[in-house]
């Protein structure tokens, strides 16, 4: 398995993608706030990779804990976008909802990583030879 498995990887490329499309094709939205959710929407991406490959649980964690922070920052980034109405009302909700469920996504993998990491604890505690107070 690499990153590419990963269905929140998947799912935040593809809104990647889907964005930048939409902000080429919106010059109204200027350079400054193409640019930060052109860098932003990839942060997310690399953030994930990150975590990926990182081989402590707590390191995983903090890499998608990482890329949860951009995915709100880019929701305060539509959030400001539609309240100056540079983005419609479907194109807020389109991308404010993907990227409500990438965030979610995350959520529940750092919960399954830590999981693991607590069923590899129990194992180890099991198969531990006793030591005897001799």
């Amino acid at each position: 398995m690499n990153y590419k498995d990963l269905n929140v990887y998947q799912r935040a490329y593809k809104v990647a993608i889907d964005l930048h499309h939409f902000i080429d094709e919106n010059s109204k939205m200027g350079v400054n706030h193409s640019k930060e959710l052109y860098n932003s929407s990839r942060d997310i991406l690399c953030n994930i990779v990150e975590g990926f490959r990182q081989r402590t649980t707590k390191a995983k964690r903090f890499f998608n804990f990482k890329a949860l922070d951009v995915i709100r920052r880019i929701q305060m980034d539509l959030d400001f976008l539609h309240d100056i109405q540079l983005i419609s009302d479907d194109d807020y909700s389109l991308f404010y909802n993907e990227y409500d469920v990438c965030a979610k996504q995350l959520f529940k993998l750092n919960n399954s990583i830590l999981e693991r990491e607590r069923e590899k604890q129990v194992e180890t505690m099991v198969t531990a030879p006793a030591v005897s107070a001799a």
